[in-house]
């Protein structure tokens, strides 16, 4: 025999074993499994992207610079004077970000006709130190960033992250691989995965507001807390209700627009009965159902209190689920997992009233870190000082689509709401 024909002999063999041991292992387990393997893939994808992200030096040596400011407040007070003239330079500890999220070497003496929405200004970086700050105050009430969100942290305009195009397993598993059971010698079906790359694009988000004069006039360390409370909360709600309700058009793209998300029937027009919850609790990938977390508009809270096993429209002849008397406090919780209230879901009656999401799919592309601005005068006439925040963020669903059970035909989703119709 030659060495070619007993290669290509160790070489058939080889891969006759693979496909036997592949069809072995795929014949003993299940959709959990299944869903197990997505997830890796997920945090592999993610893994990788991260691995490449490297820090501009220009920000570290920036971050380091504005280490010498004793506050916030210290920080914004400069800002002000440079842009009403008082100073002549520009303070070394500041450092300027242009409308990219790029490190510029020119900074206007003044802001000018300081506009939310004006793309060809940037402002001044807020270091980490200070930023931390208002990343607390926006998580205070998010929902999506702060429980369990797959943060990604951008140095480019687009990050591309791969996924399987997985919509079924009757047939076919991870986007396309398909084993069957052969005879000895037998033709083997050829299969191969679907792949695809999903492309995070940052947005960017800009809030402004006012302080007079005199608050400054008094001390910049008064200006600090106010700063802090309107900027962070502004910025998280306006954030958080984009990573739920976005369309994608100029903002991130939420989850109730995500093209994987599953929607579960009602039983009566306007209300939440026991028997949408199981069925929304069914519709929850497998390997998810100890991660997932439900969310309600407040005005479901009522449906819930009364929420009990019968089918009467009122907590009449029902056995009560949340509550025995009006005196207790309720458990917020449904099938064990916790439950968040935000007004940020859909009104009462509406898709999206109730959810109950696995937010670990739903990915968060940090592009531009906070800057802040200043101009004196947009509100002169007011002696007041216009204050301006500007980030970038991106944001959707990792999963492109629904997947289908291989036996039974039900389909499931890291994130399922509770439809606006009965059927």
């Amino acid at each position: 025999m030659k060495e070619t024909e007993l290669n290509d002999l160790i070489n058939d063999k080889v891969q006759k074993t693979v496909e036997e041991k592949t069809s072995e292992i795929l014949a003993t387990v299940g959709d959990d499994y299944i869903q197990d393997k997505l997830k890796e893939q997920l945090d592999d994808a993610v893994k990788s992207v991260k691995a490449d992200v490297k820090v501009d030096p220009e920000i570290e040596t920036a971050e380091e610079k504005a280490k010498d400011f004793n506050s916030f407040g210290e920080m914004l007070g400069t800002i002000r004077n440079y842009r009403k003239g008082n100073v002549r330079e520009l303070d070394p500890r500041l450092t300027y970000l242009d409308s990219r999220g790029n490190v510029s070497k020119s900074v206007a003496k003044t802001a000018g006709h300081m506009e939310i929405g004006d793309d060809t200004q940037g402002g001044f970086l807020v270091p980490e130190i200070y930023r931390n700050e208002l990343y607390m105050i926006a998580l205070e009430n998010a929902v999506v960033r702060p429980n369990g969100a797959t943060v990604i942290k951008m140095t480019t305009d687009s990050v591309k992250i791969p996924y399987v195009d997985d919509t079924s397993h009757a047939s076919t598993v991870f986007g396309g691989v398909n084993a069957s059971w052969t005879a000895e010698a037998a033709q083997k079906t050829a299969t191969k995965p679907t792949f695809g790359q999903m492309e995070l694009t940052p947005h960017k988000l800009a809030g402004m507001t006012y302080s007079s004069d005199e608050l400054l006039a008094d001390s910049a360390i008064a200006l600090q807390p106010l700063i802090y409370k309107m900027f962070g909360s502004a910025w998280g709600y306006y954030e958080d209700d984009a990573f739920i309700n976005g369309t994608g058009a100029g903002q991130p793209l939420g989850i109730l627009n995500c093209g994987c998300l599953k929607t579960v029937y009602r039983n009566t027009a306007n209300m939440v009965y026991y028997q949408d919850l199981a069925e929304m609790y069914q519709s929850m990938l497998p390997s998810s159902l100890s991660h997932a977390k439900w969310v309600i508009n407040p005005e479901v809270m009522a449906e819930l209190l009364e929420l009990g096993s019968g089918s009467s429209a009122d907590a009449s002849g029902k056995n009560l689920i949340y509550i025995d008397k009006a005196q207790d406090k309720p458990v917020w919780k449904i099938f064990g997992r916790p439950v968040i209230i935000s007004e940020k879901m859909q009104g009462l009656g509406t898709a999206g009233d109730i959810g109950f999401f696995d937010f670990r799919y739903y990915l968060i592309g940090d592009r531009q870190p906070i800057t802040i601005d200043a101009s004196t005068h947009l509100r002169f006439d007011y002696d007041e000082t216009a204050w301006r925040f500007v980030l970038r963020v991106a944001g959707q669903c990792w999963p492109q689509s629904t997947i289908t059970s291989r036996y039974g035909g039900h389909t499931y989703s890291p994130f399922v709401v509770l439809h606006a119709n009965t059927s």
